[in-house]
């Protein structure tokens, strides 16, 4: 449970995780299914960091894996980043890292940038926060986005269209949340379009 997952043309990936058994066991481990055959694998590059309740985008060329958390030591929050060379599939560290550390977040992307949103920060979890999180896809720079959510939440998801970017659901605190903020891709706007029904 809690695993980040993101795709190429050819093949999806999901990474990391959290394991019942043995207890409290967090993944670094990359698996991979084969859209020509709906095979699984594990193609052995894994994440540099195990890490549970990520998020992750993907671009033409690289996949990036974001955030998270992990047990031992205790409420460590990651703001790292690691990319997935889908030429290769081998995993690397990108310099650039999240501008604040937290998990339970959600990701969507356009062509030329990923978004991270929400989330828990350190140094309990115990705060979630409104911010949303841009990473360039051309030179692998991070920054704040402008715009933030309509709430505070954490455990949200969110998909994207070739146009628009939607982030959904999840916990404003201790409380559920229909909420749907969009993003505009064209000019980076965020919105609140409401329908929210279908949420509720």
């Amino acid at each position: 449970r809690s695993l980040a997952a993101l795709s190429s043309s050819s093949y999806g990936y999901f990474g990391g995780g959290y394991f019942f058994a043995p207890p409290g066991t967090i993944s670094d481990t990359v698996y991979r299914i084969d859209f020509s055959n709906e095979t699984t694998s594990a193609p052995g590059n894994n994440l540099t960091q195990a890490r549970s309740s990520l998020a992750a985008v993907s671009s033409s060329s690289y996949g990036y894996f974001g955030g998270g958390f992990f047990l031992s030591p205790p409420n460590t929050y990651y703001d790292t980043i690691d990319r997935i060379d889908f030429s290769n599939e081998t995993t690397s560290p990108v310099t650039a890292t999240l501008p604040q550390a937290r998990s339970s977040l959600a990701a969507l992307s356009s062509s030329s940038y990923g978004y991270f949103g929400g989330g828990q920060v350190p140094p309990n979890g115990s705060q979630v926060v409104d911010t949303i999180d841009r990473i360039d896809f051309s030179n692998e720079t991070t920054s704040l986005f402008g715009n933030v959510l309509s709430q505070d939440r954490s455990r949200l998801a969110a998909v994207s269209s070739s146009s628009y970017g939607y982030f959904g659901g999840g916990l404003n605190n201790s409380e559920a949340t229909v909420r749907v903020d969009r993003i505009d891709f064209s000019n980076e706007t965020k919105t609140t379009p409401g329908n929210e029904q279908i949420l509720a």
